[in-house]
C-alpha cells in the first residue's frame, strides 16, 4: 500500500486525477481509488509553524511593565489581554524602547504589526521567539 499527501489529489498507484479526496471511499485515512480500486493511505501535509520574533530588550521591558502592573494591582491574573495592553501602554514613557517599538514614528503599519506581536507574546510567549537586538525582527 502506498501513501499520498493531502495536497496531491492523485492516486499514487494508477495516477488517476481526483477532483477531491471526497471522490474516494475512506476508512481511517485508508482510501480506495475509484478508478483502480486499490487502497492507499492519505498522509497529512506538515505545515511550518509561523515564527514571530521580538527583541530581548523589548521582552525584558514588557516583563517589567507586567510585573509593575501586578504589584500595583492595576491588573489581576484573570485580566484579559486587552486589559494588559491598556495598562501597559497607558503607563509607558514615550522615550522608552517598548513605546518606540509599539508606536514607531512615521510608520503606523509597523506599529500595528509590533503591537500584534506584543499581543501574541502576552497570550502565550511560546508563540514569539525572543532574539538579541532590533535587527533580528
Amino acid at each position: 500500500m502506498k501513501g499520498a499527501a493531502m495536497s496531491d489529489k492523485k492516486c499514487p498507484i494508477c495516477g488517476y486525477e481526483l477532483d477531491s479526496w471526497n471522490d474516494c471511499v475512506s476508512i481511517n485515512n485508508i482510501l480506495e481509488c475509484p478508478e483502480c480500486e486499490e487502497h492507499f493511505e492519505l498522509k497529512a501535509v506538515t505545515l511550518n509553524k509561523p515564527q514571530f520574533t521580538i527583541p530581548k530588550s523589548i521582552a525584558d521591558e514588557l516583563e517589567e511593565e507586567i510585573e509593575e502592573a501586578y504589584s500595583n494591582d492595576y491588573i489581576r491574573s484573570y485580566s484579559d489581554v486587552g486589559a494588559y495592553m491598556k495598562v501597559i501602554t497607558d503607563g509607558l514613557d514615550e522615550d522608552s524602547e517598548l513605546y518606540k517599538f509599539m508606536f514607531p514614528e512615521n510608520d503606523a503599519l509597523l506599529g500595528c504589526s509590533h503591537r500584534n506581536i506584543i499581543y501574541l507574546y502576552l497570550v502565550d510567549n511560546d508563540l514569539v521567539k525572543v532574539v538579541e537586538g532590533l535587527n533580528e525582527i
